[in-house]
């Protein structure tokens, strides 16, 4: 009869435990939750500019880095901060001067984001996330003699996007985004490469914790 019992108990402790390990987990976006996410992919620069009769590259395919911080204020929306760094790979070379020179490109942004997040009760969410604030890119011309001349700008920068992120488990947040940047250009910028804008594309993938 003892053995009789302590097999019961234990074909009903068994589904208990299995509901506890993989069950009640707690998946999706909760509100008044806070996020950090580190993330990294690459930068598709646009196309070459032509100025003053020449064909300007400011770089090419390259990589991008960066943190953000997200507050869920409702499931459904999400605001936070962001900080990213795009570096373009190198240019082509061209002759300035009567040397062989390229342009080395870099872009910082720092955003207040914001997050439309789509089936947020899901394990497995898309998300359009958007941002506005600051962006400041330099454009370094590198010569042949180890000189360089560098071109800065600070001004406005927005960002649109698009993700998909899924649970790996109540705290690690894993997932692929897209996104599209327009930075404005200073008068300076402006001046030397003959356009008021510069325009990129990121690909990223990326890990966060949410506490």
């Amino acid at each position: 009869m003892k053995k009789l019992l302590l097999l019961c108990a234990l074909f009903l402790s068994v589904p208990a435990a299995a509901q506890d390990y993989y069950g009640l987990q707690e998946y999706g976006l909760r509100k008044n939750t806070t996020r950090i996410e580190f993330y990294g992919g690459m930068v598709l620069p646009q196309d070459s500019w032509s100025h003053h009769g020449q064909e300007i590259d400011l770089g090419g395919t390259g990589w991008t880095a960066g943190i953000g911080f997200t507050r869920n204020i409702f499931p459904v929306f999400s605001l936070g901060v962001d900080a990213n760094y795009a570096q373009l790979g190198d240019g082509d070379t061209f002759i300035s001067g009567g040397q062989d020179s390229y342009y080395r490109t870099g872009i910082a942004t720092g955003l207040v984001t914001g997050r439309v997040n789509f089936f947020p009760s899901q394990a497995t969410r898309l998300y359009v996330p958007f941002g506005i604030g600051v962006g400041h890119m330099f454009a370094r011309q590198k010569l042949d003699d180890g000189s360089h001349v560098t071109t800065d700008s600070t001004d406005l920068a927005q960002m649109l996007g698009l993700g998909l992120e899924f649970d790996i488990d109540e705290t690690v947040i894993f997932g692929v985004e897209g996104r599209y940047y327009l930075i404005e250009a200073n008068s300076d910028f402006k001046d030397a490469f003959g356009k008021s804008r510069y325009h990129y594309m990121t690909v990223m993938l990326k890990i966060g914790c949410r506490f």
